[in-house]
């Protein structure tokens, strides 16, 4: 009976939107196959005239269509009277769009064909034919125009060795692990339209390059590299080379401290900024540096104390940068000067007064159009159109069906957390709230190093419209560890692994109830990554607080995971600080399996099976402590194929229903932990078609 009940209301919500055809129609809540199907705003570029923008639109696939990741489809819109052309659609994914020096050519990423490498495109702007314009064997990850338009700068991975290859394919080679790792090698390539590819020119061979930044004066190119071509590395061990294009000599610019985030070339080619880490124990990207590219020193802008996460870096003269900096559960646009003291710097745009969350503007030097993702709490995300001062305007219009749904009203919270510091966070509110204490589900950001903004918070993994629309309440919490509250709040979970970190979201459940908001007999929690540490934990070691939990792709058990994930130096220089042996006791007391045995809590366990952050062991390992210390009410599903986050329709389609059942059963129909768990089978309600 329950089923059907759930089955009719989908159905109903679903037919509702059909019927939004007019003003006066009735709004319905937003239904799970609305979520999936949203289209977002991307990537974009500025032409050099300023004239054009190109942009990608990301949305899944249908569920009836071969398994894959999403679509990303190419579009140009002029900045003038906000035309819109589709230039790659249908079954593509385009990435990385970006205008030629001389503003005639655009290219991007796209791999094309059964089998197919990602290849750089090119297609001339007035219209015309896509061209593959490389060759590359193993795929291009990322590239670069020359500062004339002549040349393509790629990087690619090594090719594997023709031997290696024929007794891979006949199964005569084994798996090595970590070890035998192929070079990402720095080529450049002639561009020529309409020419056959030409053949690329090796430049750097003997490194793993990962970013690249052209300098616009054509002498050199700046990239950034490691020793080993490993995540880890890649994540913390990145430092900044200068290929000197004329002599073809290489030599070191900065020694990154940890990790590193956007690295441009001023326009008259004398300096480098870029973002990184304060220190190696910087657990993100934070901080604006300058490089001299005649001295190789390097200063840092961004004054210790300041209180935000700088993002993104983008050159406007030669003298100063526009930064996009993350605020507290906002964002800014900052003017800063390179020849001014560090901390000395103009807002351009503030995201908090213009009531819109924006991305890093795509821009050139010398020229005020820009354009910029931008989202806000009812709209996805958006491409605008931005002068450098004053308010943007909105240039594209997806999702048309949302001007039928009633969506959640989203407010930001602030607490107090038992030893005083003050603790920020979102709020959605129940669709038609009737002002009595509401179920609560606190969906928590991994990380740590991340923050909910103010802006579009409802993916699939985070469907926060779907339970406001069936009754819930969702809070969002920014707890200390989270970025956008500067260094010394983002260092303050360093070494305290579900310490204070944690308490402050069951402070902020507690400041919800003593308002009178939340019924604190139905509250749940849900997390993927270090969110799904947050709920392990808070389902255990804080069990009779919570009435439900979801982990996704979650962490059990410190000791292991440090071993078994592909960043375990990462895991070591910005979370512990310490070997395993030297904090033993701490992670074995800060892991969700040690208090399985306390658990009445009824938790849903998610994980994709081939899942190389957080190992599929961890999940298993939750599993199978709750299930020996007798617990009833614990599943385990895996995803098959699936890593860190589900990238196919089926699997996040799938994680909605069962999240939402989940919730459902526990919190609103109030079943015991004891009873019978919900319906295993969702294929007839997500309307799996029927194979023969």
């Amino acid at each position: 009976m329950i089923r059907s009940v759930r089955i009719f209301w989908t159905l109903f919500s679903l037919l509702m939107v059909v019927f939004l055809s007019g003003p006066d129609a009735i709004a319905a809540p937003l239904g799970i196959n609305q979520l999936l199907d949203l289209s977002r705003v991307s990537q974009a570029d500025i032409s050099p005239d300023g004239k054009l923008a190109a942009f990608t639109v990301v949305q899944n696939r249908a569920l009836d269509e071969a398994p894959g990741g999403s679509w990303s489809r190419l579009y140009v819109v002029s900045t003038k009277d906000g035309q819109v052309r589709p230039y790659i659609i249908g079954d593509a994914s385009v990435s990385g769009p970006s205008f030629s020096p001389d503003g005639r050519f655009l290219a991007f990423r796209m791999t094309r064909g059964e089998d197919a490498k990602s290849q750089v495109w090119a297609m001339p702007v007035d219209g015309g034919e896509a061209l593959a314009v490389t060759k590359s064997k193993t795929g291009v990850s990322t590239f670069a125009w020359s500062h004339d338009g002549s040349f393509l700068f790629t990087v690619e991975a090594e090719a594997q060795d023709e031997q290696e290859k024929e007794m891979a394919d006949k199964g005569w080679l084994p798996r090595w692990y970590e070890e035998n790792l192929r070079g990402r090698m720095l080529y450049r390539t002639p561009f020529h339209w309409s020419q056959a590819p030409q053949e690329a020119e090796v430049l750097v061979a003997d490194s793993v390059v990962w970013k690249l930044a052209v300098d616009p004066t054509g002498k050199t190119v700046v990239y950034s590299s490691s020793e080993q071509n490993l995540v880890d590395d890649s994540i913390m061990f990145q430092d900044l080379h200068v290929l000197d294009l004329a002599s073809g000599k290489t030599s070191l610019l900065v020694d990154v401290p940890g990790k590193l985030g956007d690295v441009k070339v001023s326009p008259d080619g004398r300096n480098v900024a870029w973002t990184g880490a304060a220190t190696i124990s910087d657990h993100a990207v934070s901080t604006l540096f300058v490089s001299s590219l005649e001295n190789l020193e390097t200063r840092s802008l961004t004054a210790l104390d300041y209180e935000a996460h700088v993002r993104h870096v983008a050159w406007m003269d030669k003298k100063s940068v526009l930064v996009q900096v993350d605020q507290g559960v906002h964002t800014l646009l900052i003017q800063q000067r390179i020849d001014k003291e560090r901390g000395n710097f103009k807002v351009l745009f503030d995201g908090e007064k213009a009531g819109l969350v924006v991305g890093m503007p795509a821009t050139r030097p010398g020229l005020k159009t820009m354009v910029m993702k931008g989202h806000h709490s009812s709209l996805p995300a958006e491409l605008f159109l931005w002068n450098g001062k004053g308010e943007a305007k909105r240039l594209t219009h997806h999702n048309a069906f949302l001007e039928g749904v009633d969506l959640a009203e989203q407010q930001v919270v602030k607490w107090s957390a038992r030893d005083g510091l003050e603790i920020e966070g979102l709020l959605q509110l129940p669709v038609n709230w009737d002002g009595k204490p509401f179920p609560l589900i606190v969906d928590v950001h991994g990380g740590p190093e991340s923050n909910h903004h103010h802006g579009w918070v409802s993916r699939y993994v985070s469907p926060g419209h779907i339970f406001c629309g069936m009754g819930f309440g969702v809070l969002y919490p920014n707890y200390r560890g989270s970025t956008g509250r500067g260094l010394d709040f983002a260092a303050s979970s360093f070494a305290d692994p579900a310490g204070a970190e944690f308490d402050d979201i069951v402070d902020g459940v507690d400041f919800l109830i003593n308002k009178g908001m939340v019924d604190g007999d139905r509250v749940g929690v849900m997390g993927g990554s270090y969110g799904g540490y947050a709920t392990n934990w808070l389902t255990t070691r804080y069990s009779e607080r919570f009435a439900a939990g979801v982990s996704f792709v979650g962490v059990s058990d410190l000791v292991a995971k440090r071993f078994l994930t592909n960043i375990p130096w990462e895991d070591l220089h910005v979370h512990m600080g310490k070997p395993v042996r030297e904090s033993w006791d701490l992670m074995l007391e800060r892991s969700p399996i040690f208090y399985a045995e306390d658990s009445k809590t009824p938790l849903l366990i998610l994980h994709g099976d081939s899942d190389p952050r957080v190992h599929p062991s961890q999940s298993l390992e939750i599993y199978r402590a709750l299930k020996m210390a007798g617990h009833p009410a614990v599943r385990l599903v895996w995803y098959p194929g699936e890593r860190h986050g589900n990238s196919k329709r089926f699997g996040r389609v799938d994680y909605v229903h069962r999240a939402v059942n989940w919730f459902r059963w526990y919190l609103l129909d109030g079943k015991s932990w004891d009873g019978e768990m919900p319906t295993l089978d969702l294929s007839e309600e997500i309307g799996l078609p029927l194979l023969k």
